[in-house]
Formats: structure tokens, C-alpha cells, sequence
């Protein structure tokens, strides 16, 4: 394999020629970054959504029931000193555990602990919640119901219209008459975990304000909410929906900054260098606000898996993830005043690559974003956790996995990389067959074909080491073999024979190659990810050898300014 590895010494000189080369006149991103910035973190939707979400506040006393509007302010419609709560959608759940979650389902789980949707209303409507309030107090079930912007008192909760037209019966013995209700397909309501008993009820028909829930704060005004969601805290305030009245869709609103100290920890280790989870905190940032509505048809930003960037909350945070965060507060990548896609990725086994390489985009879209040789991650090899890997593959696994590309082909017998990028990795692999037909993929196939860990790889046996094909037959000997030259004479192949290979490459006759004699190929290489925008080992070693943030970002994301 062509191989373009450069050791240096451990200095940032790379880094910072690359600082000195950046263009001087690149606008600053001030209209890219607003104080107070909001970010919609999806948490569950689709097909994750929830039937119930539970919450508990980790800091002061009790919620806030309100809807958000479209600005993404929280309005206030409702109060409860209850600290653990769950929000459920308005059909019959049941409390229990299910795959190990242990919340309101649609299932039975047996516990004998249920919510019902069928309810009975009061007369009349009211005009605040404390009016309605009143009213519902003088039952022991009684609640208050948001309906469309008007305030409603409601009584009880029934798993069928049996069950509430009994319910509705006693009151009218006792002399008050109530009309048996339930909600639209949006309808939501907030209980006390573990039991049938509703705080509070909303449902806007229409779906255009959409149901909130804020944690009171605890001491004095401006400390942070901190809410317990599924094992982790998390500051901010909840949004739920149900998209075409399905299960809830649970979003987390909060400021940007904390999101960014949610997302840090997760990315890298507290107990990194300072200076790489700085780096990491600009990307985080800079990432979130170049991506906000990605997930527009779920109505929100940002998911919080690694399809966007892994966002759990503050569970994993410390002085050294939240310092990163504080220290570059509102510092952003740019490239000529416009946000960077500042992608990045675990590790590059020592080269990282051009987006149209990995992506199959224009490179003139991210001029940034060109690969790099990285010396760095050679210095903490040995602390990555399978940092080397490699793969086998026999020739009919391979033909295999061709076929079901589409090609149609025998067995693979010879496997060899074309063509290099500029940085060394693979950019084309040519795969040829018993048949003699060969096959030619660019390296982003091969990676997502064969599931490479990364882009920095390479193939051993093919043919450039050596392979002899007679009739698209391997052949291992010389013995007996002839050749034609072009004036049709017919001369036998001797040990002087060379076979010239598709890379380019010369090496003797019917010394082996392809995939050995036991017909298994190896591809083998170093890294996890996709090899494009900043490796993040790539960004500790380089801390740990006294290079700043900026130097970092600005070895990896080629004339970026951070500001």
C-alpha cells in the first residue's frame, strides 16, 4: 500500500503556520450567535416517541404547566408542588414496566394502575386556573382541563364510556350535571408518577401551541431548572406533541450554552486537557447553530443521538467540560463570515480526508474541510481502544457483497486499492473476479459495504502483490505456462516473468498474492469515523503537546477563523 505518514517532533508548527496562513479578513460571526439562543433538542420521536415520560426536579420545589408559543417562550397556564410527575397522552396507559422502562405504556403491565380517557365536566368554564381550580377541588378527583384556550373543570378518569356514564350518574343523584368528555388526538395530560390521579390536562385541536413543562426554581431567581429525565439531568425546559396524534414527541428547549456543557462531557472525557474540550466546545457550538431545524419535520433542531451529536445533559459534567464551555462562551468556526460545518469524529488512523471524498460533495461548498496528514494520534495510539483493526473476507463474501450492490460476478480473486488521495488513504479499489471482469469502487462504498471502522485502511493480497490470473484462474506456479508474444511466437514463461499491476506496481510472477492460499483477504487499518473535520484524539494528543484550541481547529478545518 502507498503509504504518506510523516513523524514529527511534539510541537504545534503545523497548527500554527496553519493560524498564520487563515485568511486575515474573514468577518466576524456576530450575526451567526444571539445571546439567549434557544436549541431544540429532540429527545424521543418517530418511532422512539413515548406513551409516557416521567420527570423529576432536581432543583426546587414542583413544575410549571404552560405551552410554548412561537417564539419558543414559555407561558405559564398552571403550578404544581408535585416533584415527580409523568406526562402521558390522552388514551387509556398503564403504569408498569415495559423493556425496562418503568413509566405509563400502552399495555397492560398489570399493576392495576391505569389512566383513563374518558372524564366528566363540570359546568361552565372559568376564566383562570385558580377559578377552575376552585371548582375542581371539591371532588377528589377533580382537575383543571386547558382546552383550546379556555379553562375547564374535570372530574375523574374512565377506560370506557361505561365506567363514566356510571361516574356521571352519581353526580347527578347528588344534583350536578356533567357531560362525559375526552380530547382530540393531541390531547395531553400531567399525573402524579406511579398513579390515576390528573394534575393537569391540555389540548389545543389544532396543535399550534404546544404543550410545556418548566421545573420551579429552588433559591434565588436565575438559578438553573435541573430536571430528571431516564437517567439524566438535564437543564432547560420539556416540550411534548403528538405528531398526528401519535405518542410524544419529548423535546428539550434550553439556552445554547447549556446545551453545549450537555454535549461536551459526551464527546470527550472530562478529564481531557482543557484546551481539547475547548476545541470541542467551539464544534459542539458551531455545529448546533449550523444545523438548527434539521429535524423540521418533528419540529425541532437537533437530535441528541450521533446522527446529530450526543447530548445527554449534566451527568458527566465537570469543572474541566463546563470551564470549556464558559471559557469560549459564544465562539463559533467560521469561513468567509459564514458558519463552518464543523463535523468531527472519534479518530483517523493518520490521515484525515476531503469531505468530496467521504461525502461525494463539491468541494468548492467546504473548502475547510480537505484532508490533512495527522501526525498527532500516533503519540496516543496506544490509549485508544481499538485503535487498529482489521477485517477478512473470503472471495465469495466478497463477490457476495458485490452482488448485492448490483454487479454481476464470480468469485473475487484479486483485490487492490487504484488509486491514493492526497493524504494516503484509499480513493478507489478495484476488485476483479474469476472471470477476469473487474469491478472498480470508490472508497466511500467500500467503507460502507464492508463496515470499515474508517477511511485509512489498506488491502492485503490483490493485484499488486504478485497475483497471476490465467483465464480469470489464480495460478500459484509457472510450471507448464506459456506465453504469446506479438509477433505470435510462443515462448515459456521462465522465473524472469513480472506482472504489472493495476496500481502501477511491478513484482515477480507467480509469487502469490490475491487472497493467499487459504483465499481470505484482509483489509486492515486504523481510526473510527468518517475521517472528516477534526479527529478528536487527534485534538487531545495535540493538547497534551501544548497546542492551544484555535491551533487545533485551525489544523483540522483548513483557514476557519474562530471568533
Amino acid at each position: 500500500m502507498k503509504k504518506k505518514f510523516v513523524q514529527i517532533a511534539a510541537v504545534c508548527l503545523l497548527a500554527a503556520v496553519a493560524l498564520a496562513l487563515a485568511p486575515a479578513a474573514v468577518p466576524s460571526a456576530g450575526a451567526a450567535y444571539q445571546e439567549g439562543q434557544i436549541i431544540r433538542v429532540g429527545l424521543y420521536y418517530g418511532s422512539s416517541a413515548l406513551p409516557g415520560a416521567n420527570l423529576a426536579n432536581e432543583v426546587g420545589d414542583g413544575f410549571r404547566f404552560g405551552y410554548f408559543d412561537g417564539n419558543n417562550q414559555f407561558v405559564q397556564l398552571a403550578v404544581t408542588s408535585q416533584d415527580a410527575i409523568s406526562i402521558v397522552k390522552t388514551e387509556n396507559v398503564y403504569y408498569g414496566t415495559v423493556n425496562d422502562y418503568t413509566s405509563y405504556h400502552d399495555t397492560n403491565t398489570g399493576t392495576g394502575v391505569v389512566v383513563g380517557c374518558y372524564h366528566l365536566e363540570l359546568p361552565g368554564t372559568y376564566s383562570s386556573y385558580d377559578s377552575a381550580q376552585a371548582a375542581a377541588s371539591g371532588y377528589g378527583d377533580g382537575f383543571v382541563a386547558y382546552i383550546d384556550g379556555v379553562y375547564y373543570a374535570r372530574v375523574g378518569n374512565y377506560t370506557n364510556r361505561a365506567g363514566a356514564e356510571a361516574a356521571q350518574a352519581e353526580l347527578a343523584a347528588q344534583g350536578v350535571t356533567a357531560e362525559i368528555r375526552g380530547t382530540s388526538a393531541y390531547g395531553i395530560s400531567a399525573v402524579i408518577t406511579g398513579t390515576n390521579t390528573i394534575l393537569f390536562q391540555y389540548d389545543d385541536s389544532d396543535n399550534s401551541a404546544l404543550f410545556g413543562v418548566a421545573p420551579n426554581a429552588a433559591g434565588e431567581t436565575g438559578e438553573k431548572f435541573e430536571t430528571w429525565f431516564k437517567g439524566y439531568t438535564k437543564y432547560g425546559m420539556f416540550r411534548y406533541e403528538r405528531i398526528n396524534g401519535g405518542n410524544l414527541t419529548v423535546v428539550n428547549l434550553l439556552g445554547l450554552e447549556d446545551y453545549v456543557k450537555g454535549v461536551v462531557p459526551y464527546e470527550m472525557s472530562n478529564s481531557w486537557p482543557l484546551e481539547a474540550l475547548k476545541a470541542q466546545a467551539v464544534c459542539a457550538r458551531t455545529y448546533a447553530l449550523s444545523n438548527l431545524n434539521r429535524h423540521s419535520s418533528y419540529h425541532f433542531d437537533i437530535c441528541s443521538s450521533t446522527h446529530c451529536q450526543a447530548y445527554y445533559g449534566t451527568n458527566r459534567a465537570g469543572s474541566n467540560s463546563d470551564a470549556a464551555v464558559e471559557q469560549t462562551i459564544g465562539e463559533v468556526a467560521t469561513y468567509n463570515g459564514r458558519l463552518a460545518e464543523c463535523v468531527y469524529y472519534s479518530s483517523n488512523g493518520g490521515a484525515s480526508e476531503d469531505s468530496s471524498v467521504v461525502w461525494g460533495s463539491n468541494q468548492d461548498s467546504y473548502p475547510y474541510l480537505v484532508g490533512v496528514i495527522d501526525p498527532y494520534e500516533a503519540f496516543v495510539a496506544s490509549q485508544i481502544s481499538n485503535y487498529y483493526w482489521s477485517y477478512e473476507f473470503t472471495g465469495a463474501e466478497l463477490a457476495q457483497a458485490l452482488r448485492n450492490l448490483g454487479y454481476s460476478c464470480t468469485e473475487i480473486v484479486s483485490v487492490s486499492v487504484s488509486e491514493y488521495t492526497d493524504t494516503g488513504n484509499p480513493l478507489s479499489v478495484i476488485f476483479t473476479d474469476s472471470s477476469g471482469r473487474s469491478y472498480t469502487l470508490t472508497t466511500r462504498r467500500v467503507y460502507s459495504t464492508f463496515g470499515l471502522r474508517s477511511y485509512h485502511y489498506e488491502i492485503s493480497g490483490g493485484s499488486g502483490d504478485g497475483q497471476l490470473l490465467v483465464n480469470g484462474q489464480p495460478v500459484d506456479s509457472l510450471d507448464g505456462l506459456y506465453a504469446i508474444d506479438g509477433d505470435g511466437n510462443t515462448v515459456v514463461i521462465g522465473d524472469g516473468a513480472y506482472v504489472i499491476g493495476g496500481d502501477g506496481s511491478v513484482t515477480q510472477a507467480g509469487s502469490g498474492g490475491g487472497g493467499g492460499s487459504d483465499g481470505v483477504f484482509t483489509i486492515s487499518g486504523a481510526g473510527w469515523g468518517h475521517n472528516v473535520g477534526m479527529s478528536q484524539w487527534g485534538a487531545y494528543a495535540q493538547a497534551l503537546q501544548g497546542c492551544t484550541y484555535r491551533q487545533i481547529l485551525a489544523f483540522y478545518y483548513t483557514g476557519i477563523t474562530v471568533g
